[in-house]
């Protein structure tokens, strides 16, 4: 049973005390999304014949392809997916730091995105957090 007992002004105070958490941690949230370039990943192929930029949710919103790319047909597709996977890794390493940078301590964001990853794509995801 709820505790029916309870001062007004006690969960008036409680309620104001959520809200001010709740802003500080969305304040907190933009600012992090700022200085992490969230908002948006762009990624050029090694030879710049290929870009990619995903929004903010990760999504392809532009392929730019080099006109001399455009001569590569049988190899183009596989470059273009390649390079989509590139941009989709940094979105999704950004994504991580944010995360770890909101929790804190209080969970190891990290370590549950790469136990989540499957073996081959560990290796790079431990490159790109510096480990």
């Amino acid at each position: 049973m709820a505790d029916r007992s309870r001062d007004p002004e006690e969960m008036f105070r409680r309620l104001e005390q959520m809200q001010a958490e709740a802003e500080a941690t969305l304040e907190k949230y933009q600012r992090l999304s700022e200085e992490m370039g969230a908002d948006q990943v762009e990624v050029v192929s090694e030879d710049g014949y290929i870009r990619v930029r995903l929004d903010a949710e990760g999504k392809v919103a532009e392929i730019g392809i080099d006109e001399y790319a455009m001569r590569m047909r049988q190899s183009l597709g596989p470059m273009i997916v390649a390079v989509i996977e590139q941009a989709k890794a940094e979105y999704g390493v950004k994504m991580t730091e944010m995360a770890q940078a909101l929790l804190g301590d209080r969970m190891d964001v990290r370590g549950i995105v790469r136990d989540s990853l499957p073996e081959h794509m560990r290796d790079r995801f431990d490159r790109e957090q510096g480990r």
